[in-house]
């Protein structure tokens, strides 16, 4: 098969320690917007990106898998090439979360940079450590002169389905995570974590440019599952609204 010949040679790039970029990335249509599918070696990690690890089911859901082939560990991401900014974003994820390895880590943030400032993550990670919190809520500063913010909490969810998400604000982020019980909008019951980030230094602490999203699934410091397995995730739905189109009197994601 071709895909088969495709790893296989790709394997070969990466253990001669080439970078493998694709000129012609493959994008997918995901919660009625477009998404680039990464391809090639590259941060972070670094990892083997497969642009087959990501794809959109019938059902309009996008799957991101962690695989194992050859010899070699790849794993799935899918960005935007244009921007967004403040507003709300909404992922609604369907895992074992309590689940995941500790050299598995799932992304739902934006990233603009450089390293270190411009960055909003919600990260399900353990960072290698199996004793860790799995929940990470942080913002990185749009000043160089500041250092990242972040908190950790425990995630053992009811179910598969979770709602994360964030609001972003020009003086604030909002993050909640919650049991997924179907409706439109979570039962406070169902609340599992939330972190209002509302710095006097808002200016500098907080992203203030607009930044392309991300949604990833990918290895730590891009080594191998602990426990040698490969795993899916499935984000059955995406959504975002900017600020000014917020209707009135919606619920406010930063009580």
């Amino acid at each position: 098969m071709l895909i088969h010949k495709r790893y296989v040679w790709l394997g070969v790039l990466v253990a001669l320690g080439f970078s493998v970029t694709n000129a012609n990335a493959k994008t997918l249509t995901f919660a009625g917007e477009q998404w680039v599918v990464k391809n090639g070696v590259a941060a972070p990690g670094p990892n083997n990106w497969s642009e087959d690890n990501a794809w959109v089911d019938s059902l309009g859901q996008l799957h991101l898998k962690i695989s194992y082939l050859y010899g070699n560990w790849y794993s799935a991401e899918v960005y935007q090439a244009t921007n967004k900014g403040f507003g709300n974003y909404q992922w609604r994820v369907s895992s074992q979360l309590d689940q995941l390895d500790e050299n598995i880590v799932l992304g739902l943030f934006h990233y603009k940079g450089p390293d270190g400032q411009n960055e909003i993550d919600i990260e399900m990670a353990k960072w290698g450590d199996s004793t860790a919190p799995l929940g990470n809520f942080t913002v990185y500063p749009a000043s160089s002169t500041l250092s990242l913010k972040t908190t950790t909490f425990a995630v053992f969810p009811s179910g598969l389905d979770t709602i994360q998400r964030y609001s972003w604000r020009n003086n604030a982020v909002c993050f909640q995570l919650f049991n997924d019980n179907g409706s439109d909008e979570p039962a406070a019951s169902d609340k599992i974590a939330g972190w209002k980030f509302a710095p006097t230094n808002y200016k500098k602490a907080i992203p203030q440019t607009t930044m392309p999203l991300h949604i990833n699934l990918w290895l730590r410091k891009g080594l191998a599952p602990v426990n040698g397995q490969e795993v899916e995730v499935v984000i059955k739905g995406f959504s975002y609204t900017a600020t000014q189109n917020i209707p009135t009197g919606t619920a406010s994601w930063c009580q």
